[in-house]
């Protein structure tokens, strides 16, 4: 009976341990959403619309040459974008973080990036045995969440300072060929769940009061950390991450502040 009961015990912990690694991101994101909404948070939160677009430099392997082709396996280089639209919740925890100058960010929203460079992938056409890709696009939504520091210069300007995890979620690929010789659709699309990467990324910018609820700025983005899922279109281990080189970008948004939540030790009843 007791050993039931254990294997039953461990059944049902292997499951738990399962979905939250699963739904991880999901979890933390709504763990912070709900201290957001708690009186936890004192100080003035704000909404903020924003824009990224961040360049990088990108080498691949190339799977389809054979290992005994002159010069072994080749690499292949191009340049790969990204480009979306976010909106975040900033708001700062007293119990967390006491100065009134740094806030915590929570932020959902639309991502893409595209890759710029010509790459022999599993075309579906039986005209050619290997086409080569123009570009490709992984279509994602996207969970931040992150810190921010904002330095007054005067009653018009401030200085901003970011620090932002993100994490993606491609939910449509497509994949145009350099041609297909009129057989078909031009762009092979696909709409497989994948996990697809991560940005760690440091924002730094100015930004404009546009009177006491509106301000407006632009960063210069750059990523710290980047990494990205194979893709087994392309032959190559779908349970591996590769990485691109140094990258660039700016970030124009639009922030609208809240009213400040009033002190639960202070507020009339």
């Amino acid at each position: 009976m007791l050993l039931v009961r254990l294997t039953a015990f461990s059944k049902l912990f292997h499951q738990l341990t399962s979905f939250m690694s699963r739904y991880r991101d999901f979890i933390i994101l709504s763990i912070l959403i709900v201290l957001a909404k708690t009186n936890f948070a004192q100080a003035q939160s704000s909404l903020t619309l924003s824009a990224p677009l961040i360049h990088s430099k990108i080498e691949v392997a190339d799977n389809w040459s054979p290992a005994t082709a002159v010069g072994g396996r080749k690499h292949l280089n191009g340049t790969t974008t990204g480009y979306g639209i976010n909106l975040n919740y900033s708001f700062r925890p007293a119990f967390l973080i006491k100065n009134p100058r740094i806030s915590l960010d929570v932020g959902v929203g639309y991502f893409a990036q595209r890759f710029d460079l010509r790459r022999p992938f599993d075309y579906i056409s039986p005209l050619e045995p290997i086409f080569y890709t123009d570009h490709y696009i992984y279509h994602c939504w996207q969970w931040s969440t992150g810190l921010t520091y904002k330095q007054p210069l005067n009653k018009k300007y401030f200085l901003s300072s970011n620090l932002s995890y993100t994490w993606l979620h491609s939910f449509r690929q497509e994949y145009t060929p350099v041609s297909n010789h009129g057989y078909g659709d031009m762009i092979q699309t696909a709409e497989r769940p994948i996990g697809f990467g991560n940005i760690f990324m440091l924002g730094v910018g100015i930004n404009r009061n546009v009177g006491e609820k509106l301000a407006f700025g632009f960063n210069v983005l750059v990523p710290l950390y980047v990494r990205w899922r194979n893709d087994s279109i392309f032959k190559d281990d779908p349970t591996k991450f590769y990485r691109p080189g140094f990258g660039l970008g700016l970030n124009a948004s639009l922030t609208y502040r809240l009213k400040k939540n009033a002190n639960p030790q202070t507020s009339k009843p």
